[in-house]
């Protein structure tokens, strides 16, 4: 592993543990064209009944970014993705938190929402796989956590055989 990746693991690490969070997301894509959203629960600390993707806070023990949203991802969905099927999509900075979000094509299993294993709380009460018009224009999709452009650059990023 280089120095420069090491260094800013362990800076990203500090931003963890400080006040700004680092979070990650994945956008599942399967052969339709279709990407797995997951609907918030009442449980939840914030925004209640968004829609949103897997994904969540990165921890000072997942040993890289990707790891923790493969982490995130089995956690929330119930599925497997590899280190090598992830494509970085982009970043999103608001006034506490980095969001990096991950695109992948390839992820197995079954979508499955349980309990989060460290909290006990069931953080989404549905699972939806949608194209990303049906995002963009069902009106009961319309309350979102995510911005519908990303969508877009995941599909471009993950192309098949890209």
């Amino acid at each position: 592993m280089s120095l420069k990746y090491t260094q800013l693991w362990a800076h990203l690490v500090s931003e963890a543990s400080g006040k700004r969070k680092t979070i990650a997301c994945v956008i599942c894509i399967n052969e339709d064209d279709e990407i797995l959203i997951l609907k918030r629960s009442a449980d939840e600390t914030s925004k209640q009944g968004y829609w949103d993707l897997p994904g969540g806070h990165i921890d000072p023990e997942d040993k890289s970014m990707e790891e923790g949203v493969l982490r995130e991802l089995e956690e929330e969905a119930g599925l497997k993705a590899t280190l090598t099927s992830l494509q970085y999509v982009d970043k999103i900075k608001s006034d506490d938190a980095d969001k990096y979000y991950y695109a992948t094509r390839e992820w197995y299993g079954d979508v499955e929402l349980t309990p989060n294993p460290k909290t006990g709380v069931v953080e989404h009460t549905d699972a939806k796989w949608k194209t990303i018009d049906e995002i963009k224009n069902e009106k009961s999709l319309a309350l979102r956590t995510f911005p519908t452009y990303l969508l877009d650059r995941a599909l471009e990023k993950a192309k098949p055989n890209n």
